[in-house]
């Protein structure tokens, strides 16, 4: 199983606050969402569950890390 940088993956930096994981989630979001490239018949499910899975983990991280 190879390892995940959830950083390189919502393309910030390792000292990125929320706000700026949540940016770059939104951005990509938009990008890559399912609906929007549906049409053109490319299939993003993936690229979408690796970024949703990269700001869960990121922001649960920052979240509950002590400031």
């Amino acid at each position: 199983m190879a390892h995940k940088n959830y950083y390189d993956i919502l393309g910030v930096s390792t000292k990125a606050s929320l706000d700026e994981i949540t940016a770059a989630k939104n951005a990509l979001a938009k990008k890559y969402h399912p609906d929007v490239n549906l049409k053109d018949g490319i299939d993003t499910t993936e690229q979408m569950q690796e970024i949703l899975e990269a700001y869960r983990i990121l922001s649960c991280l920052l979240y509950t890390s002590p400031s």
